[in-house]
């Protein structure tokens, strides 16, 4: 694991501490700020409070699912430098660290999903997974070489504090303009639309590795956040709208690469969508796309013994040659 050297400084514990809780005090605060306040029956006044924490949550987690994940850690697809470097500052917007470490981190879980070695592993409880590792968490833990090496990704993780303040102050400065005044648009915008992007992140660690189905047999405890109910199916569907897909994490961990993290039918998939999008108007390319075909292949390929894998890709290599191979007449 690529960790830093010594423990983590009291100082650096108290900023993640205020990074955990104060977001779970602002969401009790506003709710009670709502509940008192005169607008609390002025139906556009509620409108643009909601549209401030939906397009909040939105554009951080866009930034967290595309700019962080499936961009930089997994190379999922490419794209322009101004738009990689858009999402990557959405996602310092939420508050979760520097791109970098965020993607060396992720590196690390892939490399050990569930072990010990896993800076968020379930196997030392539910609420360590969830968000527990944060407070031992080194912010001078070493970056991965691969990531190192980025200089787009070293240059947006040099300010990303001044990302995550701008995160705060264009809510600010919008919900000024538009008129519910810029500490409500900070509160709304920032403070609970952080909450709920960070939480969700949260859940992936946590709750996607404990709850839902497996549609691939990994050799990890990875889950697809989906469960069946009058109560919890909707959760379910709530988790994945606002992690952009991101609790399709049993697919990912079977298929790392794969931009597309929905793989099967009912698996909603923001992200993708997102992509597709951007790459039918030619802002994406290369992107790495999982069809059907190729998400049944890898789901045999885990039921298989080493020794029937071995001869799968033997299989598979001969024929790649065969066709090669001139054909006699």
């Amino acid at each position: 694991m690529i960790v830093a050297a010594y423990r983590k400084p009291a100082w650096q514990k108290a900023i993640t501490l205020a990074i955990m809780l104060v977001p779970c005090i602002l969401v009790l605060f506003a709710a009670i700020r709502l509940s008192t306040s005169p607008n609390r029956g002025h139906l556009p006044y509620i409108l643009t409070v909601i549209a401030f924490v939906l397009v909040g949550i939105k554009a951080r987690m866009y930034g967290i699912s595309l700019g962080f994940h499936r961009g930089l850690t997994h190379k999922a697809y490419e794209t322009h430098d101004w738009l990689r470097g858009l999402f990557l500052a959405l996602g310092c917007a939420s508050i979760q660290g520097e791109p970098v470490r965020w993607a060396t981190d992720h590196v690390e879980h892939h490399r050990h999903a569930d072990k010990d070695e896993d800076p968020h592993s379930p196997e030392h409880g539910f609420w360590h997974a969830h968000w527990g590792w944060l407070i031992d968490s080194n912010f001078e833990r070493e970056v991965n070489p691969v990531f190192k090496n980025d200089k787009l990704a070293m240059k947006i993780s040099k300010w990303t504090w001044a990302w995550a303040a701008l995160g705060l102050a264009i809510p600010a400065a919008i919900g000024a303009l538009v008129g519910i005044g810029w500490w409500d648009g900070m509160l709304w915008g920032g403070g609970v639309a952080i909450f709920f992007a960070n939480q969700g992140t949260y859940w992936v660690n946590s709750g996607a590795h404990t709850f839902g189905r497996r549609d691939f047999e990994t050799d990890d405890r990875s889950t697809n956040f989906w469960l069946k109910g009058p109560l919890g199916y909707p959760l379910s569907l709530f988790m994945a709208w606002m992690t952009c897909g991101e609790t399709n994490h049993n697919n990912h961990h079977a298929i790392g690469h794969a931009a597309n993290h929905g793989m099967f039918k009912g698996q909603l998939d923001p992200s993708a969508r997102a992509l597709r999008l951007l790459e039918k108007v030619g802002l994406v390319w290369n992107v790495r796309w999982v069809d059907a075909e190729e998400a049944a292949r890898r789901q045999r390929e885990l039921t298989m013994t080493p020794e029937e894998r071995k001869a799968e890709a033997l299989k598979a290599h001969r024929a790649k040659l065969a066709e090669k191979s001139p054909v006699s007449v």
